[in-house]
């Protein structure tokens, strides 16, 4: 297991943590992160960048770099700090000894210590430890999840939206907003908007759409790139956000785009709409956000709530008749908001309406927390949502996400880890650099001549869960019964064939 580093603070941004090089620690070997990108700034420069964000590049000389090199897993510490330790291996007067006594942490994440690689080989060495360390360790982590901490963080702890989807949370739709191979040569959003054709949605066409926390607006923006100047007229765009800031960015894009655009400001779990007054609303990776409910064994046991909050999940859950796994844990996490989500989206939508909900999730147990940096957010338990979609009264079906958009299984995209280092060193040059899905000619065309001082890049298949874990995102498509039906008809050559049922 990864050696625990003894620190001189338990502070992340006034000083410094250090592990002690003495005693066991002086047996165990390195390895340094498998999917470490280096670049090479200048003939006796070279870069590498912590995994925090808050603290800065590191910048090595020579000697340095050699340091680098040398964790393969075969020398001791002992050994690297006798033969690096006292020499300087950087421009700023750092010894080898200072890089040994940091990288291994989980701020830096550069390299691993111990007796055995984290998988027990090399080549496979999987970081997940050090990298659930670095979550829960974030500056600026709540201390205790408490269950409004996601209402309190999307309403105040986000004071702009410049730089939140490269830095804080990095969603699929944002990875994905421009046309890429892994999508056919479309962007995610306009292969959404090819998909809710396929499904008969835009005909007849929606009068009302509403879409839930919709980040910046680049769903939206390319949406209406799948619909003709007839097609959208007469529709308008709603955006409902719980964060005011990324209101203007998702207003602007959508209207410069061509929709009739506006913004509310409010919380999805009560939706400001009259009852019948929606026909399409899209929920894109915002349910994990939702409220949580966090109960005990004992008021899962007895059904009663400690407190008024709880009491009406207890209450939901047992009118609902929802199944819950047995036996029960301890503690357990229940996506309370999630499922009065629903409710509201039934109350809302008119007969013959439509919502796509998009989210990680699980299928089996309680949903887990998922640490980011100042907030906590929690997987959906996406058949607690179906059973409850269906006691509603929706039509519902249900698929993984790579199935939805039919994502390209043979691509090879660049490693996030090593997309978020490229931005870095980019940022730090001064020059700008797009966190998304790159193949290796969309990285070349965007880089030019930085690429060839970069090493260590390394390129995932978009279904790899190493990559981002697409096929843990499920879609559930819902329909409100009662709306007219429609003739079936396939086009061909300017003729419609329909089909009589």
């Amino acid at each position: 297991m990864h050696a625990r580093a003894s620190s001189t603070s338990t502070g992340h941004t006034h000083t410094e943590e250090t592990l002690l090089l003495e005693g066991e620690i002086l047996q165990q070997r390195a390895w340094r992160m498998p999917d470490l990108i280096v670049y090479q700034h200048g003939p006796e420069e070279w870069w590498v960048a912590p995994l925090d964000e808050e603290l800065p590049l590191i910048r090595l000389n020579r000697m340095g770099a050699s340091l680098l090199g040398a964790m393969d897993g075969r020398s001791t510490i002992k050994t690297l700090l006798d033969q690096f330790g006292k020499w300087v291996c950087g421009p700023n007067h750092e010894t080898g000894c200072w890089h040994l006594e940091r990288w291994s942490l989980p701020r830096y994440s550069l390299c691993y210590y111990g007796s055995e690689p984290p998988s027990g080989h090399s080549v496979n060495a999987k970081w997940d430890l050090l990298l659930q360390q670095v979550r829960e360790r974030w500056p600026g982590n709540t201390a205790v999840e408490s269950e409004d901490q996601l209402t309190d963080f999307h309403r105040r702890g986000i004071q702009g939206h410049h730089g939140h989807f490269e830095i804080i949370e990095t969603t699929v739709s944002h990875l994905l907003r421009e046309p890429c191979e892994a999508l056919h040569g479309y962007s995610y959003g306009r292969l959404l908007s090819k998909t809710l054709r396929q499904l008969g949605w835009w005909n007849p066409k929606p009068r009302l759409i509403v879409e839930v926390g919709a980040g910046l607006g680049y769903v939206s923006r390319e949406l209406v790139a799948e619909l003709s100047p007839t097609e959208r007229r007469g529709i308008d765009y709603v955006f409902l956000d719980l964060t005011r800031p990324f209101l203007t960015s998702q207003v602007q894009l959508a209207r410069e785009a061509g929709w009739t655009a506006h913004a509310v400001h409010a919380n999805a779990e009560a939706l400001p709409f009259a009852e019948a007054s929606v026909d399409l609303v899209i929920d894109n990776e915002n349910l994990a956000d939702m409220t949580p409910t966090h109960f005990t064994k004992e008021e899962l046991e007895s059904g009663q709530g400690a407190t008024p909050e709880h009491q009406r999940a207890l209450d939901l859950i047992r009118r609902l008749r929802l199944n819950l796994d047995r036996p029960f844990p301890d503690e357990a996490i229940f996506n309370f908001g999630a499922i009065e989500f629903l409710t509201e989206l039934w109350r809302v939508l008119k007969p013959g309406g439509h919502a796509l909900l998009i989210e990680f999730g699980i299928e089996t147990g309680w949903p887990d927390p998922v640490r980011l940096p100042g907030h906590t957010e929690y997987e959906v338990q996406f058949s607690h949502l179906r059973h409850a979609a269906r006691w509603l009264g929706f039509r519902e079906q249900y698929c993984a996400l790579p199935q939805l958009l039919s994502i390209r299984r043979d691509t090879q995209v660049l490693c996030t880890g090593a997309t978020y280092a490229i931005r870095r060193f980019c940022e730090a040059k001064g020059q700008s650099f797009a966190v998304r899905a790159y193949t290796e000619p969309e990285l070349a065309k965007s880089l030019g001549e930085t690429l060839p001082k970069l090493t260590g890049l390394h390129y995932h298949n978009v279904l790899d869960p190493a990559w981002f874990g697409l096929w843990d995102f499920k879609a559930l498509i819902l329909e409100k019964p009662g709306g007219f039906r429609r003739p079936a008809f396939q086009e061909s050559q300017g003729f419609r064939w329909y089909s009589q049922r």
